[in-house]
């Protein structure tokens, strides 16, 4: 994959951003409690899926920006899933009107 030099630096400039954000995340992991737990996991793993996809855009691999694309998907779509389930759960005891 051939971008232009200005698109890598770009990129370089994002995946710095993103990797303090991923620090951030695992800070909030650590401080978390268990019951909070799982959300945190979920954004520690969406900022570490986007930083493949930095790198990748970056050092201009398509293997990389490919695999990148795909984590950030399958962490999207779970926390798409785990948003909707916690929905469920909250309006399954209501009544219907």
């Amino acid at each position: 994959m051939d971008f232009p030099e200005t698109v890598r630096w770009t990129f370089a400039g994002l995946a710095c951003l993103t990797l303090a954000a991923l620090v951030r995340e695992i800070r909030r992991l650590r401080r978390a409690e268990p019951g909070g737990r799982a959300r945190v996991r979920w954004d520690a793993a969406d900022q570490g899926a986007g930083l493949v996809l930095t790198v990748g855009g970056a050092l201009g691999s398509l293997h990389l920006f490919g695999a990148g694309l795909v984590l950030t998907g399958v962490v999207l779509g779970g926390k798409a899933v785990r948003a909707v389930r916690a929905r469920r759960r909250t309006t399954v005891g209501r009544p219907s009107t």
